[in-house]
């Protein structure tokens, strides 16, 4: 028998990119809210007249300068975690790349298999082989594009948060 390393089953392996998916969408969903606070706070310091006493307009102005730091800073946390579950997830699609890859070959030897063996029915049993792993070579590249466009899709919001965010900053 061939080696069959720890290799997980297909629910596995849609559950795994179902949950970076979800994890992207909601740390996107925490960005979003954050840069909407940013935006606020931003807004409310330049729509302030400032026409109290000088004490006064120091406080609220370094108050409300303030409440952008603890914003902006708090969202640069909150991407360094999105980062990390894209990378998660990018390592989970590589990983997901290679099993396809290798299912490929397993099935380049099971044809070249089939065209030396004589008896129909050893034939026949190794066309249902091949079917078995086209199907899952195909389900694996199915995941890859799923998991890659998840990621693109994240990636592109994650920009658009930054740059809504950070632009002022820099």
């Amino acid at each position: 028998m061939g080696k069959r390393n720890d290799v997980p089953t297909r629910g596995e392996v849609s559950e795994s990119v179902k949950k970076h998916q979800a994890d992207m969408v909601r740390k996107e969903e925490d960005l979003g809210v954050l840069a909407t606070d940013t935006e606020t706070v931003r807004s409310t310091l330049d729509s302030l007249d400032f026409g109290g006493t000088s004490e006064g307009v120091d406080a609220v102005q370094g108050a409300i300068e303030e409440a952008e730091n603890v914003t902006v800073e708090i969202f640069e946390r909150e991407d360094e975690v999105l980062e990390d579950i894209q990378r998660d997830s990018e390592d989970y699609q590589n990983d997901l790349q290679g099993r396809a890859e290798t299912a490929e070959m397993d099935l380049g030897r099971i044809s070249d298999a089939s065209g030396r063996v004589e008896t129909q029915e050893t034939v026949s049993r190794l066309a249902d082989a091949k079917n078995a792993v086209m199907e899952d070579r195909d389900f694996l590249r199915d995941e890859v594009e799923r998991s890659d466009e998840a990621r693109n899709e994240s990636d592109r919001m994650q920009k658009e948060l930054q740059d809504r965010v950070l632009a002022r900053r820099r």
